[in-house]
C-alpha cells in the first residue's frame, strides 16, 4: 500500500485526475452489474409478505428458501432438465464439429482453402431468413424434436474462426512429427492438437454452452410439445402471465427471481472452472488469420 501511495504521488496532476475519474467510472460500471444481481438473489430468498409489500428487496430482513423448494416441486424442474439435456448434447456436437472443421481449415495445403474460408465467413453476413430456415427444418422432419435445437446451431462461424486461427498458430513441426510417426489426421487432432488447444476449447465451450442454454426463439418455433419446453420458455411465460392484466394469478417477484437464479446457475457453476483459459484462448485465437 505504501509503495502504491508513493507511486501515486510521483505522477503528474493530469495523470492523477485521470486515475480518479477512471476509478469512479469503473466503480459505477461495477455497481450497475453487481447491484441488480444482488437484488435478484436477495429478492429470491425473501418471504412472500415482504416482497408483496415492497416488490423488490435489496437488504434482506429474513431469509427463506421456500421459493426454491416450490421450483423443485413444480413443473419447472422438468424444463430445467430439458435445458440441461439440450445444452450438454448440443455443446458436445458443436465442439466436435467445430474442432474437426477448424483443424481442416487450418491446414496450409488444404485444396480450395481460400474458397472454403470465404464461404464460411460469408455466412456471418448472409441470412436466408426465418421462413426458409423453418421450411428446411420441417423438410428434415425435425419439428418437435430436440434435434431441431442441436443440428441447425451446431457450428458458430465466429467460434469456428477462433478455433481455426488457434490451431493455425500451433507449430507445424508438432503436426509433421505426428504424421511422420504414422499418425492419421484424426489421430493427430486427438493426440496432438486437442491437448495443446485447451485454452481455446475451454473458451469456445463456454460460448456454445451459454448460447444453447439461453436458446428461446428456436424452442418456440420448432417445439410444439409443452413437455419438451426448456426453462427459458417457461420463465418467459411466467413473466408474461404475472404482468398480464387479465391474469387471475400473479406470481410474486421472489418466485420469478428464484426461477431466474435457476437459469443462471449452470453458467455460474461452469465459468469458474474455465475462466483461467478464457482470456488466453480468445487472444491467441484472434491474432492470426
Amino acid at each position: 500500500m505504501a509503495s502504491y501511495e508513493s507511486s501515486f504521488l510521483k505522477v503528474s496532476l493530469g495523470r492523477k485526475v485521470f486515475i480518479v475519474i477512471n476509478s469512479i467510472i469503473l466503480l459505477l460500471v461495477c455497481l450497475t452489474v453487481i447491484v441488480p444481481l444482488i437484488l435478484v438473489i436477495v429478492t429470491s430468498v425473501s418471504p412472500d409478505e415482504i416482497v408483496a409489500r415492497q416488490g423488490y428487496v435489496l437488504i434482506p430482513a429474513s431469509i427463506t428458501f421456500a421459493n426454491y423448494l416450490s421450483i423443485f416441486n413444480s413443473g419447472y424442474m422438468p424444463a430445467f432438465y430439458n435445458s440441461l439435456f439440450v445444452t450438454i448434447c448440443a455443446t458436445v456436437v458443436s465442439m466436435i464439429m467445430t474442432l474437426i472443421m477448424g483443424y481442416a481449415l487450418a491446414q496450409k495445403d488444404l485444396l480450395g482453402k481460400t474458397f472454403f474460408v470465404r464461404f464460411v465467413v460469408a455466412t456471418m453476413v448472409l441470412d436466408a431468413g426465418i421462413i426458409p430456415f423453418y421450411l428446411v427444418v420441417r423438410q428434415l422432419g425435425l419439428i418437435d424434436s430436440y434435434l431441431s435445437l442441436i443440428i441447425p446451431a451446431a457450428i458458430s462461424t465466429y467460434n469456428l474462426i477462433l478455433v481455426k486461427n488457434y490451431i493455425a498458430s500451433i507449430p507445424e513441426s508438432l503436426i509433421e512429427s505426428a504424421r511422420l510417426d504414422g499418425c492419421s489426421e484424426m489421430g493427430t487432432l486427438i493426440r496432438i492438437v486437442i491437448p495443446v488447444s485447451i485454452p481455446i476449447i475451454a473458451a469456445v465451450t463456454l460460448f456454445y454452452a451459454v448460447h444453447h442454454w439461453n436458446t428461446y426463439f428456436q424452442v418456440v418455433m420448432f417445439i410444439n410439445d409443452s413437455s419438451k419446453y426448456t426453462l427459458q420458455v417457461l420463465l418467459r411465460q411466467l413473466i408474461f402471465q404475472s404482468e398480464s392484466a387479465v391474469s387471475s394469478h400473479s406470481a410474486l417477484n421472489n418466485f420469478k427471481m428464484a426461477v431466474m437464479i435457476m437459469t443462471m446457475l449452470p453458467v455460474l457453476i461452469l465459468y469458474p472452472f474455465i475462466q483461467r483459459y478464457f482470456i488466453s484462448g480468445i487472444m491467441l485465437g484472434s491474432v492470426k488469420g
